[in-house]
């Protein structure tokens, strides 16, 4: 299974004074949540999740670390018998099995949150994971188009504006490059979220959270174009901001075909062109404008300050590189 990053949703809410025990009896520990089975426990945090509006992908997720960590005690166990040894334990044997440090870290991810929650809910005084850290794993920045591939990519595709479809291809890679949406937040963008006066747009994002991204003024002019020709579709029967000529819901198989094809006719088909890449891509540029790493973490939907600031250290590597090329004194001999 691909235990794909990007699939992780995990709350960051901050819990107050857990629930007691014992209604009768504050603080004081009691039987009623003595038994509780692993078994059960992670039904109820399943069902917590699916009632929460967790994407199926992080379900599926779930299921899967679960599975495994059910599986590495050789009998049922009772919740409050886990100690940490016992989740140091699974933990290893998963690098034993030699898998990567960032799979690890998933697995490790999901059985905290897990944890967390149940002593949240009162079905746990402590959570044996409290001092466990997560597997380091390699600093990696994410794949991203530098300037002149971009400006490639975009002279292609304005250059197939002429049809109908190319006009469509050519503004969802301005929308993607200039607001950084997510490739679900794309296809699902819908038409009366669009606020052309405000310049931005409302969308669903990841884990059932809506966030306002803006984008700038000749984007603005993009879709105000677009609405134009969307109009001129007689039969109309998706709600979505850009759809096929059909008038039904745009696939996401058929987004990726287009960007696949346009990658390919602008010569760039020895690098990764995706709309992953082009929301990296998109991160990096207002970075490099001055936007401040606060702002950058609310347009993007990112659920911590960390993730921003990679953009940051991005941003700055490039300074870094560029400077290198561009030294004042390096140019005078």
């Amino acid at each position: 299974m691909n235990l794909d990053k990007q699939a992780l949703i995990f709350s960051e809410k901050k819990y107050g004074n857990f629930p007691s025990n014992d209604e009768n009896s504050p603080g004081a520990k009691s039987s009623h949540n003595s038994k509780v089975s692993l078994d059960d426990a992670i039904k109820d945090f399943t069902l917590m999740a699916k009632v929460d509006g967790r994407s199926e992908k992080t379900l599926d997720l779930y299921s899967y670390v679960f599975k495994n960590f059910f599986h590495h005690f050789h009998q049922p166990e009772f919740i409050r018998k886990i100690k940490a040894k016992d989740v140091r334990g699974y933990l290893a044997n998963l690098m034993d099995k030699d898998l990567k440090n960032t799979t690890v870290a998933i697995h490790h991810r999901v059985i905290q949150a897990f944890f967390n929650w149940l002593v949240a809910e009162g079905k746990l005084d402590k959570s044996p994971t409290r001092n466990i850290d997560e597997p380091k794993t390699p600093n990696k920045f994410p794949k991203v188009l530098n300037e002149e591939q971009i400006e490639k990519l975009l002279y292609t595709a304005k250059n197939w504006r002429k049809t109908w479809a190319g006009h469509r291809n050519f503004i969802i890679i301005v929308t993607f490059l200039d607001t950084g949406l997510r490739f679900s937040e794309l296809v699902n963008a819908l038409l009366d979220d669009l606020s052309l006066k405000n310049r931005s747009l409302t969308v669903h994002g990841k884990g059932a959270k809506d966030r306002t991204v803006y984008f700038g003024k000749r984007t603005h002019r993009c879709l105000r174009q677009w609405l134009e020709s969307r109009e001129k579709i007689d039969n109309i029967w998706d709600e979505t901001l850009f759809i096929p000529q059909r008038g039904d819901k745009l696939k996401k198989r058929h987004v990726q075909r287009l960007i696949t094809r346009i990658q390919r006719e602008a010569n760039l088909q020895d690098i990764q062109v995706s709309p992953h890449v082009l929301r990296h891509t998109a991160a990096t540029l207002p970075v490099q404008n001055g936007l401040d790493p606060f702002s950058l973490k609310r347009q993007f939907g990112w659920a911590q300050m960390k993730t921003a600031l990679r953009y940051v250290h991005m941003s700055n590597k490039a300074l870094q590189e560029s400077y290198r090329m561009s030294s004042p004194v390096d140019n005078l001999f």
